[in-house]
C-alpha cells in the first residue's frame, strides 16, 4: 500500500468515526442510524457521509457541515459566493466534472474550489499537475456543485465536447481523402446521428430530469440555440446547455425516436410514442411527443412515474370532509362522477386512488377502464388502451364493455357528443362511470356537458358530482418561515373563510435553501372543489340555467371554491399565498383601484 493510499484509509477513518460522532452529539442521527450507517459503509465500501446521504437520515447542509468541521475544510452554499470569470475559463469542463468540484476564485496561483466531497491528497496532486496552479479547497453539497456546474457548463458538457471532437475527427478524416466515396456517405450518416456516441448525453438528459422530479422535458430548436427545459413542480425551468448542441440536435432527436420505436426517415408529421425508462429496482413511462418546426423537430416528454402517479386516497392532500365525499362518490351503485382541471392538475392521479380504494374494499365489483394512453397497471382491473388509427376509440370500447357486465367503468376523457351520449346511458342503466372533462370549475361541467348536445334533464338525471382540482407548489419543509408580506384584503378573505379573526390568521412561504435549489417550494398539493347534485340542483340543470346560478346555489349549499381550500392549505402551512394567487386569480378577476393598491 502507498504512502497516500495508507493517508486517504486514515483519512476516511477519522471521517467516519469523527463525522458520525458530531451528528450523534448535535441529535442529528440516532444511535440506531449510525448502525445503519456502519453497516451500509461496509456493504457498499463507501463513506460515511455518502452512506448517511443515500440513507436519506439527514439533509445534505446538515451533514455537509459537519464533515466540514472533521476534516478542517471551511463549508460554503455557492450562491452566496462571487464566482470568478478568471476561476471559471482557467478550469476545462471535463476537470471539474471529473473530479466534481466548482472553481470560485482564482487569485495569485491559488485556485479557491468547491469540492462534493473533501479532495484525497492524490486529487489535489493531480488537479495541481493539470491546472497549473495551488488548490485552496472548500466544501459545498452535491445538489450545489451539481446544479453549478450545470449552469456554467451546461448539462453533459463533456460528452458534448466529446462528440464535436469526434465529429470534428470525422470531417478531418474525409478531408485527407482517406475513405473511398461509399464510406464518406456512411461517416456523413454517423456525423448526424451517431448512436453509440449519443447514447450517455440522452441518458443523462432523462436521467437529470427524474432525479429533479421533473414530469415533462422539452427539447426546442431555435435558429442559433437548443432549449431544454424541465417542468418541475408545474413550472419549467430551463436547463443550461453547453456550445454545440445545435450541431447534435438531429442526432438526439434520432435516438429519442429510436427509443420510442419511431420512424428517424420522417420529419415532416408528428409523431407519439413511448419509451420505457428503469430507474435502480423501478421504472419511469416516457410519452413522447415529437412535431416539426420551422428549425427542426422540438419534443416533449411527459414522464410517468409510477410512485408519483399511483397514491392511496389517504395521499391526496384531501381533508376529512373531502376524503368522506370522495370515498362516498367512489361507493355509488350508479352514475357519473367527473374530475375536471387542466393537463397536468393530477386528475389520473386522483381517479386511480379512487379505483385503488373501490378494488381493495369491495372486491367484488368489476372495474373496466378505458384510456388514452394506459398509464398505469392497476391490478385486479381491465384496462383497455386506445389505438383511434384502427377504430377503436372511446366511444367504440364502451360499448363493447357494456357487454362484459362491469359495475364501475372509467373513461379516460370524455371529449366528444358520442362518448358523453354513452357515458350517460351506462350511468343510466346501472353502472358507476368515472371521467374527466377539461373545463375551469367544476359547475362548468354542466354546461360543458350541454354545449356537446347532451339533452340538460339527461345530464341532471345521471350527474352526481363534479371534482376540480389544481396543483399547487408546497412550502420546503426545510426553509419554512412565516410570511410577514399579507395584505389586509388576502387576510381578511383568509379570516372569513376560516371564520377567525383576521388578526389570528397566519401564513408561510419557503426562504429558499439547499433542499429546494432555492425556489422554496418542494412537492405539490393539490386543491379541490367539489360539486354535488341535490333535488334543487338537478331542477336547475333540466331548466338549463346559467353557470352563475348554478355555483351561487351550490355555494349556499356549502360547497367549498378551488379559492377557498386553497386558503385553508395556506392556514394549515402547506402552501403559500403567492401560489394561491397565482393559480386561482381568474376566479377574482375585477378592477378595485382601492383594492389594487393595498
Amino acid at each position: 500500500m502507498s504512502a497516500d493510499d495508507r493517508q486517504a484509509t486514515s483519512s476516511d477513518n477519522l471521517d467516519t468515526s469523527d463525522l458520525l460522532s458530531v451528528l450523534l452529539a448535535e441529535g442529528a442521527l440516532t444511535d440506531e442510524q449510525a448502525e445503519q450507517v456502519r453497516r451500509r459503509m461496509r456493504r457498499a465500501q463507501t463513506s460515511a457521509h455518502q452512506a448517511i446521504l443515500d440513507l436519506e437520515f439527514a439533509p445534505q447542509e446538515v451533514v455537509y457541515r459537519a464533515l466540514s468541521r472533521c476534516n478542517s475544510l471551511p463549508f460554503v452554499i455557492i450562491g452566496e459566493e462571487q464566482l470568478g470569470e478568471t476561476a471559471t475559463g482557467k478550469v476545462p469542463a471535463k476537470v471539474a466534472l471529473h473530479y466534481q468540484f466548482v472553481p470560485l476564485q482564482l487569485e495569485r496561483g491559488t485556485l479557491r474550489a468547491a469540492f462534493a466531497s473533501p479532495p484525497s491528497i492524490r486529487d489535489r496532486e493531480n488537479l495541481r499537475l493539470l491546472l497549473g496552479v495551488r488548490l485552496d479547497p472548500v466544501l459545498a453539497t452535491p445538489n450545489d456543485v451539481a446544479n453549478t456546474l450545470k449552469r456554467i457548463y451546461g448539462l453533459g458538457a463533456d460528452k458534448v465536447l466529446q462528440l464535436r471532437q469526434e465529429k470534428r475527427a470525422q470531417r478531418l478524416t474525409v478531408a485527407e481523402g482517406t475513405f473511398d466515396d461509399k464510406q464518406i456517405e456512411s461517416v456523413d450518416a454517423g456525423a448526424a446521428g451517431d448512436e453509440a456516441s449519443i447514447i450517455p448525453l440522452v441518458n443523462e438528459i432523462i436521467l437529470d430530469a427524474i432525479k429533479y422530479q421533473a414530469t415533462d422535458i422539452h427539447i426546442e430548436p431555435y435558429r442559433e440555440t437548443v432549449r431544454l427545459r424541465y417542468r418541475m413542480d408545474g413550472m419549467l425551468r430551463e436547463i443550461p446547455t453547453p456550445p454545440g448542441m445545435v450541431e447534435l440536435h438531429e442526432s438526439v432527436i434520432s435516438r429519442l425516436k429510436i427509443m420510442a420505436r419511431l420512424n428517424i426517415a420522417e420529419k415532416r408529421l408528428p409523431h407519439d410514442g413511448r419509451i420505457r425508462v428503469n430507474v435502480g429496482s423501478d421504472f419511469c413511462d416516457l410519452r413522447v411527443s415529437i412535431m416539426p418546426t420551422r428549425f427542426g423537430e422540438t419534443i416533449c416528454m411527459r414522464i410517468l412515474n409510477r410512485a408519483s402517479i399511483f397514491m392511496g386516497m389517504g395521499q391526496l392532500g384531501l381533508n376529512s370532509r373531502q376524503f368522506a365525499i370522495l370515498n362516498q362518490l367512489v361507493h355509488l351503485p350508479h352514475g357519473i362522477v367527473l374530475v375536471t382541471g387542466p393537463t397536468g392538475s393530477g386528475k389520473t392521479t386522483t381517479l386511480y386512488a379512487a379505483l385503488a380504494q373501490v378494488r381493495d374494499t369491495n372486491p367484488d365489483r368489476k372495474i373496466i377502464t378505458v384510456e388514452n394512453p394506459v398509464e398505469y397497471e392497476l391490478e385486479g382491473t381491465s384496462q383497455i388502451q386506445m389505438h383511434s388509427e384502427i377504430g377503436l376509440t372511446f366511444a367504440s370500447a364502451l360499448r363493447s364493455i357494456l357487454r362484459h357486465d362491469p359495475d364501475i367503468i372509467l373513461v379516460g376523457e370524455i371529449r366528444d357528443n358520442e362518448t358523453a351520449e354513452i357515458a350517460i346511458q351506462s350511468a343510466l342503466t346501472g353502472h358507476l362511470v368515472l371521467s374527466t372533462l377539461h373545463t375551469n370549475d367544476s359547475v362548468g361541467a354542466v354546461n360543458r356537458l350541454v354545449n356537446m348536445g347532451i339533452e340538460p334533464y339527461l345530464v341532471a338525471a345521471s350527474l352526481c358530482a363534479v371534482l376540480a382540482q389544481r396543483l399547487v407548489r408546497r412550502i420546503c419543509k426545510n426553509c419554512k418561515v412565516e410570511d410577514d408580506t399579507m395584505t389586509r384584503r388576502v387576510r381578511a378573505e383568509i379570516a372569513e373563510v376560516l371564520g377567525v379573526p383576521a388578526e389570528d390568521v397566519q401564513a408561510w412561504r419557503g426562504k429558499g435553501c439547499l433542499e429546494c435549489n432555492q425556489t422554496g417550494y418542494r412537492g405539490r398539493v393539490a386543491i379541490y372543489e367539489f360539486f354535488l347534485m341535490d333535488d334543487e340542483l338537478q331542477d336547475m340543470v333540466s331548466a338549463h340555467r346559467p353557470t352563475g346560478d348554478l355555483r351561487k346555489a351550490a355555494i349556499e349549499r356549502g360547497m367549498r371554491t378551488l379559492r377557498m381550500d386553497g386558503w385553508e392549505k395556506v392556514a394549515a402551512g402547506l402552501t403559500s399565498i403567492e401560489e394561491i394567487t397565482r393559480i386561482t386569480s381568474n376566479f377574482q378577476l375585477s378592477y378595485d383601484p382601492e383594492r389594487d393598491n393595498q
